[in-house]
């Protein structure tokens, strides 16, 4: 079985805010809509230098990691149909430029309070982090 190296952002605004993507459901391996950020660790760079490429890319923004979390995994079918175990390398992170705004036109992102997380149907690795975190 391959795995994928992902680093996964909380990004955090000013007041405590969460932003989250709501994704392209034909892209989505999971059920439920909304989640928080990553990109693939591969190919030379630092963590957080890999991170922004896919943020900027995708995005329109770069973050600094303000704290290491923990890591995760999960195994599931990616884009490709094919199986994999997915190694999620977890941050809270604050936007350090640009400014968020999806380049697929079938995403979208909003900013969330903490204490209106619950409401929104989060995939499974988001819900994980956010439980763990005490956000949800």
């Amino acid at each position: 079985m391959n795995s994928v190296l992902m680093a996964i952002a909380v990004v955090k605004d000013d007041n405590g805010r969460i932003l989250l993507r709501k994704t392209d459901p034909a892209k989505n391996p999971y059920q439920e809509p909304w989640a928080l950020f990553g990109g693939q660790i591969d190919g030379d760079g630092t963590v957080q230098d890999l991170l922004n490429k896919e943020l900027r890319e995708r995005w329109n923004f770069s973050v600094s990691i303000t704290e290491r979390l923990w890591w995760d995994e999960d195994i599931k079918a990616d884009h490709d149909g094919e199986e994999k175990r997915f190694i999620y390398v977890d941050a809270t992170c604050t936007i350090t430029s640009g400014n968020p705004s999806p380049v697929n036109e079938s995403e979208s992102l909003e900013w969330v309070a903490v204490s209106d997380l619950s409401g929104y149907q989060l995939n499974p690795p988001t819900r994980v982090l956010l439980k763990r975190l005490q956000y949800i």
